[in-house]
């Protein structure tokens, strides 16, 4: 009854580029908030000790997409070891201790190991290898358990190498609930991430609809449309994607050959 498919009525090539999964390239519009990531973990590739770096701002607004961008080159360019994990998933100490041993490349521990013995395991790979930059997205979600960032620093004063962490967060600095032994240790660098403004948001959908649509079936009045109306509304570029999807599907649902501003305010 309902089968998957990857374009609507000839107009859509390929919905993927259009969905919060599809990770580009090169992140639009976000230079100086790309380098000042790298920079805090640049250190790592000479041994040194990183930046701590807390990366806030309201959601859609890119975060976790340059700091994917960043830890990739940091791999691809430097060598060094970058670990990805999301506090939705991996909302406690064991947890998020588990998975980033697992990413490290150490067998999977079995459940119910003490913290202790995880945070062990973790300076013995320190110990042996090099530093390692780690990204926590969706901080937020740690809530009270927080304490695994004092966890992380301790292990910072006893292993051989250091380990740079980056924090994503939708919540300001004043707002980030760490706990006070965390705030004590945590000597913590920030990077505000804002809403994008229309002329960024019409830049990224005008490469996605490169991607994503034939050529010519979307005319520039409507990526002005929906780049305008979405940074008067919120600057998050995941509802642009959306309503951008939404009309393409639309239009192609109607048998037409273009995207017109009827189907921009087509809802849901």
């Amino acid at each position: 009854m309902f089968q998957e498919s990857t374009s609507s009525g000839g107009i859509l090539r390929s919905e993927t580029y259009l969905t919060s999964n599809y990770e580009p390239d090169e992140p639009v519009g976000r230079e100086a908030e790309i380098e000042r990531i790298a920079d805090a973990v640049r250190p790592l590739t000479r041994r040194r000790t990183p930046e701590n770096l807390l990366v806030y701002g309201p959601a859609g607004v890119g975060k976790t997409t340059c700091v994917k961008h960043v830890f990739d080159r940091l791999e691809t360019e430097a060598g060094a070891d970058s670990v990805y994990i999301n506090a939705w998933q991996y909302n406690s100490r064991s947890s998020l201790l588990t998975e980033l041993l697992i990413q490290l490349g150490y067998p999977a521990p079995r459940k119910g190991k003490p913290v202790d013995e995880l945070l062990s395991k973790l300076k013995e790979w320190l110990d042996k290898n090099r530093g390692v930059a780690v990204a926590i997205d969706e901080f937020d979600q740690l809530q009270e358990k927080t304490e695994i960032i004092y966890d992380l620093q301790m292990l910072n004063q006893e292993a051989e190498n250091s380990l740079g962490l980056v924090m994503v967060s939708n919540r300001p600095p004043s707002k980030a609930n760490l706990d006070p032994r965390s705030q004590s240790r945590l000597n913590c660098q920030t990077l505000q991430f804002n809403s994008y403004n229309a002329p960024q948001l019409e830049e990224i959908l005008k490469k996605r609809v490169e991607q994503a649509f034939k050529p010519g079936t979307v005319p520039d009045e409507v990526i002005e449309e929906i780049a305008e109306t979405v940074a008067e509304n919120s600057g998050d570029c995941r509802e642009a994607l959306e309503k951008l999807l939404r009309a393409g599907r639309k239009a192609g649902e109607k048998g037409l050959s273009k995207v017109t501003s009827d189907e921009i305010s087509v809802e849901p």
